[in-house]
């Protein structure tokens, strides 16, 4: 049993989010979260792997598994996206609604085009606050929305930039996900600013 995922069966699991076509005939409610991760490995159906653990780790492993993934693309990432990265792991670090909101705006500065973006934002959808402005009466995000965010950062940031070794990464980062749930602690240790990232990338040769 996964110290992180002690579910007995995956039925509530794949009850939190759209399975594609291809995990809906392949996971059945009564297999085991293990036995699902290595059912979706084999087909290398790396996506609904994220997806699969994203939804079923707790708010802050899930959260903290997006975030260290990002460790594996630090070079590509511009000054403000590691800003963004770096809020979801103070709030990590220290669970609060100042830098709940704070994650929550470097989401926006950055843009949920990039994958360090849904990594603010999941700590933004974690659940421990209202999701709309403070003079509105409050408003819960949807249960899991964390999870869809945490898998969205992972899913692009395999992709975007486009690059060559997105099943190798893709690879790695389950392998983290499967030690986070067997009980691996989370980084909240901030990301350095790499070397070539200290200008964003729309700015950089001007």
């Amino acid at each position: 049993m996964l110290k992180k995922i002690p579910n007995k069966n995956v039925a509530s699991i794949i009850s939190r989010y759209q399975l594609s076509d291809e995990a809906k005939a392949l996971l059945t409610p009564e297999l085991t979260p293990e036995a699902a991760i290595a059912l979706l490995q084999e087909q290398e159906l790396y996506n609904d792997v994220v997806q699969f653990i994203a939804h079923a780790l707790p708010v802050v492993e899930a959260i903290g598994w997006a975030s260290d993934a990002m460790d594996l693309r630090q070079a590509d990432w511009t000054r403000q996206e590691v800003l963004a990265i770096n809020a979801a792991r103070n709030w990590l670090g220290q669970p609060n609604e100042t830098l709940r909101i704070r994650a929550s705006q470097l989401a926006d500065r950055v843009g949920l085009e990039c994958a360090p973006g849904w990594v603010a934002k999941a700590v933004f959808w974690s659940g421990t606050g209202s999701i709309v402005e403070p003079d509105l009466p409050a408003v819960m995000p949807p249960p899991f929305l964390y999870g869809h965010a945490a898998a969205a950062a992972i899913t692009i940031a395999a992709a975007v930039p486009q690059w060559e070794h997105y099943q190798k990464f893709y690879q790695q980062v389950i392998e983290l996900g499967i030690q986070i749930a067997n009980g691996k602690g989370i980084n909240s240790q901030e990301m350095p600013f790499a070397a070539d990232n200290t200008t964003d990338n729309n700015t950089q040769g001007n």
